[in-house]
C-alpha cells in the first residue's frame, strides 16, 4: 500500500473508530502503549462483553453509484431520400436490418447496418469499395446474396440480382441499382427515441432520433472514486424492484463544464431479457474498486485508538495487542500484528 493510500486509510479509520469508541462499553477513549499495558481486571460476571473472531479472507472496497436505466443518448438519423414523407415510425419502434425506416412518396426506405455510408450510386458493373462491401454484407445477412467475404464484393451479376430480389420484397421497382437516397444506414440496430418530422414534410434531413436497442445504465461516479472506476470493471446493478443483475462498465468519461462537470459511467447489462419490461428508472450500481486477498480481518468496532497514536485490539484476557490497519470496507478492517491470528477472539463495541 502506498504512503498516500496508507495515510488516507488511517484517516478513514480514525473517523470510523471515533464513533465506535464513544459507544464502547466502559467508555475506553485511549490507552497507553499496548505492548506495555498490563491485563485489565477480569470483568464482573454480571457484565457481558461483546466479542468477535478475527477472520482470514478477502476484503473488498466497493464504490456505490447512483444511476438510471434507459436506452442511452439518442442521435439524429440522417435521411437523404428526396420527396414527401408519407409514413413515419412511432417512438419505441426498433430499426433492425432490412426494416422500413420511413416511406417517401409511398416508397419504402429500408435500413442497412454498417460503419460505412453509401456515398455514391451503385449503378455500374464491376464497382468495388467499402460501400459495396457494406451493401453486400447486408444482402448476405438478409439472405439475398450467397455468403462470401464482403471485402471481395463487386457489383457483378450476382450482386445486382440480389438487389433486385430485395427490391421486389420491398415492393420497389426492380432496377438492381442502389443509391444513397434509397436507404438509411445505421451503425447498429436502433430504437426510435423521438420523431421530429411530420407527415407531408420533405424527407431529406433528420426526421427522428434513435438510440441503442439495448438497455443500459448511466451512473454518476462520486468524486472520491473517479480514479478507481474504469472501463471493463464488473458491476452489480440493483433494480427498483430489488433484483440484482450483473453488468460491465463500458466507458467512463466527464460530462459538463466547470463546477457542473461530473464523471459518468455507462454500464452494460448482461441479461437484457431481465430488463425487457423496464423502460426507465433509478438504479444503484456497485463496483469493486480495491481488493486485498487472504488477509486477517477484524470488525472496525473492535479497534481501540492508542494515546500515542495507532490502534490495538483487546483479547479475551484483557491484553491490548497493537495492530497495523489496512483496507477498511463495510465495517471491517484489514489488520496485522504480533499474536494476531485467525480465529482469535477480541472484544468489540456493542
Amino acid at each position: 500500500m502506498s504512503r498516500d493510500r496508507r495515510r488516507r486509510t488511517f484517516a478513514i479509520a480514525a473517523a470510523a473508530v471515533g464513533a465506535t469508541l464513544l459507544l464502547a462499553a466502559g467508555g475506553v477513549a485511549a490507552v497507553t502503549k499496548a505492548t506495555e499495558q498490563s491485563p485489565e481486571p477480569a470483568p464482573s460476571s454480571q457484565v457481558e462483553r461483546a466479542t468477535a473472531e478475527i477472520e482470514r479472507g478477502d476484503l473488498s472496497l466497493t464504490a456505490t453509484l447512483d444511476g438510471s436505466i434507459g436506452f442511452g443518448a439518442a442521435e439524429p438519423v440522417s435521411v437523404k431520400a428526396k420527396g414527401t414523407i408519407t409514413w413515419l415510425p412511432a417512438p419505441g419502434t426498433d430499426l433492425a436490418r432490412g426494416a422500413t425506416a420511413l416511406r417517401v412518396d409511398d416508397h419504402a426506405i429500408p435500413v442497412l447496418i454498417g460503419t460505412t455510408a453509401l456515398y455514391r450510386p451503385l449503378t455500374s458493373w464491376g464497382m468495388t469499395g467499402a460501400d459495396v462491401s457494406m451493401v453486400a454484407a447486408n444482402l448476405m445477412e438478409l439472405g439475398y446474396l450467397r455468403r462470401a467475404d464482403p471485402a471481395d464484393a463487386r457489383t457483378n451479376s450476382a450482386f445486382r440480382a440480389a438487389v433486385r430480389s430485395w427490391q421486389k420484397a420491398l415492393g420497389l421497382e426492380r432496377t438492381g441499382d442502389l443509391a444513397p437516397t434509397d436507404v438509411v444506414v445505421l451503425t447498429a440496430e436502433s430504437r426510435i427515441a423521438k420523431v421530429t418530422a411530420r407527415l407531408g414534410d420533405t424527407a431529406t434531413g433528420t426526421p427522428f432520433t434513435a438510440s441503442t436497442t439495448a438497455r443500459i445504465v448511466q451512473a454518476v461516479v462520486p468524486a472520491g472514486d473517479a480514479g478507481l472506476v474504469g472501463a471493463g470493471a464488473a458491476a452489480e446493478i440493483e433494480l427498483p424492484d430489488g433484483r440484482v443483475l450483473e453488468g460491465t462498465i463500458r466507458d467512463v468519461g466527464t460530462a459538463g463544464d466547470g463546477a457542473q462537470s461530473q464523471v459518468r459511467a455507462t454500464v452494460e447489462i448482461a441479461d437484457q431479457k431481465a430488463v425487457a419490461e423496464v423502460d426507465a428508472g433509478a438504479v444503484v450500481v456497485r463496483v469493486v474498486t480495491t481488493t486485498v486477498a487472504d488477509v486477517l480481518i477484524a470488525p472496525v468496532p473492535a479497534l481501540i485508538a492508542l494515546a500515542e497514536g495507532g490502534y490495538a485490539l483487546q483479547d479475551e484476557s484483557g491484553r491490548l495487542r497493537a495492530v497495523t490497519i489496512g483496507l477498511i470496507a463495510d465495517g471491517r478492517v484489514e489488520v496485522t500484528g504480533d499474536g494476531i491470528t485467525a480465529g482469535m477472539t477480541v472484544v468489540t463495541a456493542r
